[in-house]
């Protein structure tokens, strides 16, 4: 007989269980998303779904694995701030370099420099939606780093955009390093602080309800 088990405990159904696991894995995130909990594996007889992106027909087994909404923002920031511990040198470096070398050597540089910077915008990216559905203390400094990185992510497109070595070189002294450094000291002093005490007091909860 199907069986579908949701963090090691077996998932019971009012109208008994779908035959098909992309319905069980809709009925899964709506349960979870009022838990502030989001699905991380969905296994069906042993192949993981989200990394497939193929759900399916007919299962024997579903084992599905889901992380709350603080974890997982935690866990995102701290592989992203890892990914771009040595950026604020390497753009230091970099923009000395722009003044010093031909500009079509600069451009054809040009994807790598975004590669570079990648893990900067894609950790905004991924921590601005928390921040605006939970509101946490730190939300609107967020927002305000979010707005500056919009406004120097446009400028420095610009500048590739009009071949202007010295206005890109700006550009990254005057406004991308410092918002890195800003964006940093807030991660780092704030956001996963509270993340990490939003956990512990989730694990606190869940003791106390065993």
């Amino acid at each position: 007989m199907p069986k579908v088990m949701a963090d090691n405990e077996e998932v019971n159904f009012q109208e008994g269980i779908p035959e098909s696991p992309l319905h069980i894995y809709e009925l899964l995130m709506g349960a979870f998303a009022e838990q502030k909990r989001s699905v991380i594996k969905f296994k069906v007889d042993g192949e993981d779904c989200l990394q497939s992106g193929k759900f399916p027909e007919h299962f024997e087994l579903i084992e599905a694995e889901s992380l709350s909404h603080d974890e997982i923002t935690l866990r995102l920031s701290i592989e992203l701030l890892n990914s771009m511990s040595n950026l604020g040198s390497e753009i230091d470096a970099y923009q000395v370099n722009i003044l010093s070398i031909p500009w079509t050597e600069v451009f054809k540089q040009m994807d790598q420099f975004i590669s570079k910077i990648q893990p900067f915008a894609d950790l905004i990216d991924h921590v601005l939606p928390y921040a605006q559905s939970y509101s946490p203390s730190w939300k609107n400094e967020l927002e305000e780093i979010a707005k500056r990185q919009g406004s120097v992510l446009d400028q420095l497109l610009k500048a590739f955009e009009r071949s202007d070595p010295a206005g890109l070189s700006n550009e990254l002294i005057i406004r991308f390093l410092p918002l890195h450094r800003d964006t940093c000291k807030l991660f780092t002093n704030e956001v996963i602080p509270s993340l990490k005490k939003a956990i512990g007091n989730e694990d606190s909860i869940e003791a106390k309800d065993a």
